[in-house]
């Protein structure tokens, strides 16, 4: 005869078997170009696969609405005031997305989840420029204050951090090369003026990601930096009915469903070896390669004249960034500004050894494959991709091919991916990185038998 527990352990277990199938997530799009239009429709429609309230909202949207007067806050009250009351919401502008319907380069998604073995809490952190491990810290805080007494045991955080802002100069405005002249001498020392008094320049996620794990060093973490169109002008982040311009704003999850998340590159190593002999700015700014100034070091191992140089050059570096490994890692890392001699790189460069890594779409669509292995034998319910802008910019038209093989491989199953301007990834068996030009898919599934 079966015992208690015995009994207890099957009821639960055809519980939660049935607690699975209740699984529900839509995906919403709107390609309307008035804000509240496009705020009330891409909630309407993520919602029309869901049979009850949302545990959680993810809202994106391209740059195109804060061109309207107030078009960013009309956009986030329309498609906030669309949910039922409470439903918690964070998200931010993305250079683009790709879902179930298709590639976009303008209009807005969203996902709604919901799972009734999910607890969900939302977390913000202000001025990250300006303090970045505080707003780390205050994020996580407020994820594990609320999550805190949630009965199950695996645990994902998915952020977004306001990527970088072209920094601010007296007399020169907005700027991403500054050549000659007085200005250029002292053009670094400037650029960390304008991060701290104006909060314009480099977005510091690598702190604040850094910060993130060691106050969720349990949670499986995946995120981006938010950005417009590939412009660094401006970017926006959401939290519930709420719009911010420096922000970190994090969903955070606890669940019986297992999170997978997988990186992949389509990267390959040149012959081209970049040696840095002096660095500063928190290592993020090389100021001299092979014992000469940086830009000088650059232009002669790449064999461009001194002209190319311009406020174009970031576009063309999208095609070769700087790479190195850390214990079989890597780290891919975009060139962000020319700041008289020196380079200035998004996040902090850990090796002085470098080597410019290049990409062709070919390459990038077969990253692709290569990360839809990982979950071949999982019974997917839901993907959340980040992928990097300058791999929109990269693939071109090829981007076409990549929601061909994301909607072949996952077919009814909900999927987001969002070009997003840097890419964080974390598990508890690998060490955190926030990196450009990478593939990052997050699947939530469950056991098939």
């Amino acid at each position: 005869m079966e015992d208690i527990e015995g009994l207890k352990e099957r009821i639960l277990s055809k519980k939660n078997q049935h607690d699975k199938n209740e699984f529900q997530a839509g995906v919403g799009l709107s390609r309307s170009w008035d804000p509240e239009d496009a705020g009330e429709e891409v909630i309407v429609s993520a919602l029309e696969n869901l049979s009850k309230k949302p545990k959680f909202v993810l809202l994106f949207s391209t740059i195109h609405y804060a061109k309207e007067r107030k078009g960013m806050k009309r956009f986030v009250n329309a498609a906030y005031d669309s949910l039922p009351e409470g439903t918690p919401l964070i998200g931010g502008t993305v250079a683009g997305f790709i879902n179930n319907y298709g590639c976009f380069t303008r209009g807005a998604t969203a996902l709604a989840v919901y799972y009734p073995n999910m607890d969900v809490a939302i977390g913000i952190g202000r001025n990250t420029k300006r303090a970045p491990h505080l707003a780390a810290k205050q994020c996580a805080e407020m994820i594990k204050g609320r999550l805190k007494g949630s009965r199950y045991k695996n645990k994902f955080l998915f952020e977004l951090v306001s990527g970088g802002k072209i920094p601010q100069f007296p007399g020169l405005g907005k700027r991403r090369v500054i050549k000659s002249g007085i200005i250029s001498k002292i053009a670094t020392t400037l650029a960390g003026i304008s991060l701290i008094i104006f909060q314009r320049g480099v977005g510091r996620e690598d702190e604040i990601l850094d910060e993130l794990v060691t106050q969720l060093k349990d949670f499986n973490i995946i995120g981006g930096s938010s950005m417009d169109d590939n412009n660094m002008l401006e970017n926006y982040q959401f939290f519930a009915n709420k719009t911010y311009t420096n922000a970190l704003v994090a969903l955070g999850i606890k669940t019986d469903l297992h999170i997978t998340i997988n990186t992949t590159y389509g990267l390959k190593t040149t012959n081209i070896r970049i040696n840095i002999t002096k660095k500063k700015g928190d290592e993020r700014v090389i100021q001299e390669i092979d014992g000469i100034p940086a830009a000088e070091g650059f232009l002669n191992k790449m064999e461009w004249p001194n002209d190319f140089i311009n406020e174009r050059l970031y576009r063309k570096t999208f095609f070769i960034p700087f790479g190195y490994e850390i214990n079989g890692i890597l780290f891919p890392n975009v060139i962000g500004l020319f700041l008289g001699n020196d380079i200035v790189c998004g996040f902090k460069i850990e090796k002085d050894e470098l080597y410019l890594l290049s990409a062709t779409g070919k390459s990038l669509v077969k990253s692709v494959d290569d990360n839809l292995k990982k979950f071949e034998d999982k019974n997917n319910l839901l993907a959340i991709i980040i992928s990097c802008a300058a791999r929109l910019e990269t693939l071109g038209s090829n981007v076409f091919h990549v929601k061909e093989k994301l909607s072949n491989f996952f077919r009814e199953t909900p999927f987001l991916l969002i070009f997003a301007g840097g890419e964080d990834t974390y598990s508890p068996n690998s060490r955190q990185r926030h990196v450009n030009e990478s593939f990052n898919i997050a699947s939530f599934w469950i056991d098939s038998n």
